[in-house]
C-alpha cells in the first residue's frame, strides 16, 4: 500500500517546557506517581514507508508490563494542543466500576477471497450478510447505540443510559465500512465510532477525507487510530506527536471540530503511555483485549471486544450476555 501524508513519521522533534508541562499536566490530572527516572533509549518505531502494519493479532499484543509510575521530566516527551478532559465527579474506582457497557469492534466488511486467512477470516473481514444479521439481532434484541460521549459521561458523571446500551466501533479507515457499514447503521437508527488511521485516507479501497466528513454529518463519531498503525506502547520521543496529534489536528482541519476519542493499534497500550495519550487531548480512548482498565485512568483504557466474522446474530447476543454479566 502506497504512503503519504502532510507529515511523515519521525519528522518531528520533541519540544520544550510546554510539551514538559502537558505531560505533568496529565500525570496529576490521574493522580499518578512520578520520577521514575528511566530513560527510553529505544528506537523510533515508526518508519516512512506509510504501510500500517495491520496483520498482528490485537488480543495477543496487549502488553501487561509492570505499572510503573509515570516520569515527572520523560526522556519522550508529547506537544499537547489541549489537555481538557471531561471535569469528573468521579473517582477512577467509580468510574472503572462503571466501565461495563460493551464495545463491539470490525474491521472490514466485505466477502471473503481465496488469499484470506483464518485469523482475518475469524476476526478481521466481516462478510455483508453476516453483519447485517449481527445488527438485525442488535436491534431486536432491545440494544440501544451510544456514542463515546454518552459513555464518558456515564463514566465521569454517572449520567444515565438507555437500557442494553452498546457502542459500536470500526477501526483502519477501511473503505467497505463506507460503502457497506454507513448504510447499514443508518437502515437501523444506530451510531458507531470510526476510528480513523490517518496516512491511508484517499487511497484506493480506503476512506477519503471526504468519506469522513459524511459519516460525521450523518450521526457517526470520528475518533483517531493513529496515523501508521503503529503500537502505542513502543513509540519513543519523535512518535508522539505523528502518531497521537497529526491524526487530532487533521481532524480539526476537516470539520474544525478535534477527535477526542482514540482506539490504540492491535489494542496494545501500557501504563506510561496513558499521560501522553492525556497530553494530546483524547478524553477516551480504547484497547482491544481482555485487560481491565488502568486504575488510576480507566477512561484512556476500556475494553473493546473483536466481533467474530462468524458470529450468527444469536451467537453475538450471546457473547454480549456474558459481557454484561
Amino acid at each position: 500500500m502506497p504512503g503519504g501524508s502532510a507529515s511523515s513519521p519521525g519528522s518531528h522533534t520533541p519540544g520544550g517546557p510546554s510539551r514538559r508541562s502537558a505531560l505533568l499536566g496529565a500525570a496529576a490530572l490521574f493522580g499518578l506517581a512520578s520520577c521514575d527516572g528511566n530513560s527510553d533509549t529505544s528506537t523510533s518505531t515508526s518508519d516512512t514507508s506509510g504501510t500500517p502494519k495491520a496483520t498482528s493479532d490485537p488480543k495477543g499484543a496487549a502488553v501487561s508490563g509492570s505499572r510503573s509510575p509515570l516520569p515527572s521530566s520523560p526522556a519522550t516527551t508529547s506537544p499537547s494542543p489541549s489537555t481538557s478532559t471531561t471535569p469528573s465527579r468521579a473517582t477512577p474506582a467509580q468510574m472503572a466500576a462503571r466501565a461495563t457497557v460493551p464495545v463491539l469492534c470490525w474491521h472490514q466488511l466485505r466477502h471473503w477471497t481465496g488469499s484470506d486467512g483464518s485469523y482475518a477470516r475469524n476476526l478481521l473481514i466481516c462478510p455483508p450478510a453476516t453483519f447485517r444479521a449481527q445488527l438485525d439481532a442488535l436491534a431486536h434484541g432491545g440494544w440501544h447505540t451510544i456514542s463515546p460521549e454518552q459513555y464518558l459521561q456515564h463514566l465521569s458523571a454517572g449520567a444515565k443510559l438507555s437500557t442494553k446500551p452498546v457502542m459500536l466501533t470500526f477501526d483502519d479507515s477501511q473503505g467497505s465500512q463506507m460503502t457497506e457499514g454507513l448504510p447499514q447503521l443508518l437502515a437501523r437508527d444506530m451510531t458507531a465510532t470510526f476510528f480513523a488511521m490517518t496516512v491511508v485516507l484517499n487511497k484506493r479501497d480506503w476512506l477519503s477525507r471526504r468519506d469522513l466528513k459524511t459519516l460525521h454529518a450523518k450521526g457517526m463519531t470520528i475518533g483517531a487510530h493513529t496515523w501508521d498503525h503503529h503500537r502505542v506502547d513502543e513509540y519513543t520521543s519523535k512518535d508522539w506527536k505523528t502518531q497521537l496529534e497529526q491524526p487530532r489536528s487533521s481532524w480539526r482541519r476537516l470539520s474544525a471540530n478535534p477527535s477526542n476519542n482514540f482506539a490504540y493499534p492491535y489494542g496494545a497500550w501500557n501504563h506510561p503511555a496513558l499521560a501522553h495519550v492525556a497530553a494530546a487531548g483524547y478524553r477516551s480512548a480504547y484497547q482491544l483485549s481482555d485487560r481491565k482498565p488502568d486504575p488510576t485512568a480507566p477512561q484512556l483504557s476500556l475494553r473493546r471486544d473483536l466481533v467474530n466474522s462468524t458470529w450468527t446474530g444469536p451467537e453475538l447476543i450471546k457473547h454480549l450476555s456474558g459481557v454484561t454479566t
